[in-house]
């Protein structure tokens, strides 16, 4: 694991204790789940853009493609592969 110093704005400090004080964490812990919440949302969001494909949302989040699938669509964010995309998808399987 690395090491970070960052500063953070009053209200994400806030955050950050509140947080903390409600699921019974340390600060440490509390940042660390924000962070990863706030990563999870970036990539979702890139790929919402058509800018990752779902492999790469799934590595970037080190999940399972159905897990990653998942995740997007607890986000909000549905697949961006039309039926002529599974249909192929399928035909290359054969």
């Amino acid at each position: 694991m690395t090491t970070k110093t960052l500063r953070l704005p009053d209200n994400l400090a806030e955050a950050v204790r509140e947080l903390g004080a409600e699921e019974h964490i340390e600060e440490s812990t509390a940042m660390r789940k924000l962070l990863g919440m706030g990563y999870e949302v970036y990539v979702a969001e890139r790929y919402r853009a058509g800018r990752l494909t779902l492999r790469e949302v799934a590595s970037r989040m080190d999940l399972p493609l159905s897990d990653a699938l998942e995740a997007l669509q607890r986000l909000g964010i549905t697949g961006n592969t039309s039926a002529d995309d599974c249909l192929s998808s399928l035909r290359s399987l054969r």
